[in-house]
């Protein structure tokens, strides 16, 4: 990391800044969970690197401003994160749709998406991406809306907790064994 990058305390001290310049270093304090001393430090040390300008308001108190370079630096980071969290929502759509395609290869062409969180809309995107003619799934957001024994449920909950009858597949359990 060059001398000019910033660390993910200083990114977090730079996002709170913008949300508020009247904070104290205490609040930036609370809202980071770092020490006072350290925000202290990390104030000091964004103002140095042009990211924040202070200015004093009277005797004890100092508004932190967000200077052009801090805005253009925490939408880079923005940037940067939105891409990550875009590839990772491909691979697991992709990791998903080979769940799917087994079964399907196997000869089951109906599902039911258990879950009703992002999870299982990452799920329904998969299947909807496949373009199988024949293939045909339903959602379920409760087990006791499954009274379908014949088609394989795709478990898309965080702690799936389950007791019905026939094929089921954690869809979480399987992505994490491939990761």
């Amino acid at each position: 990391m060059s001398s000019i990058e910033i660390t993910e305390r200083e990114l977090k001290v730079i996002e709170e800044v913008s949300k508020d310049v009247n904070l104290t270093q205490r609040q930036i304090s609370r809202r980071v969970g770092i020490s006072l001393g350290m925000v202290n430090i990390i104030l000091k040390k964004l103002a140095k690197k042009g990211y924040i300008k202070a200015r004093q308001l009277n005797g004890k108190k100092i508004q932190y401003i967000l200077t052009p370079k801090g805005f253009a630096e925490k939408a880079r980071r923005s940037y940067r994160y939105l891409l990550r969290t875009i590839s990772s929502i491909r691979q697991i759509k992709e990791e998903v749709q080979q769940i799917i395609l087994k079964e399907y290869e196997k000869g089951q062409k109906s599902f039911i998406i258990l879950g009703d969180g992002e999870l299982a809309d990452i799920v329904e995107m998969s299947l909807k991406d496949l373009r199988k003619e024949d293939l045909r799934y339903r959602r379920a957001a409760r087990e006791e809306d499954i009274r379908d024994v014949h088609s394989t449920v795709l478990v898309a909950e965080l702690n799936p907790d389950h007791r019905f009858r026939g094929k089921y597949i954690d869809i979480l359990a399987n992505i994490t064994r491939s990761i």
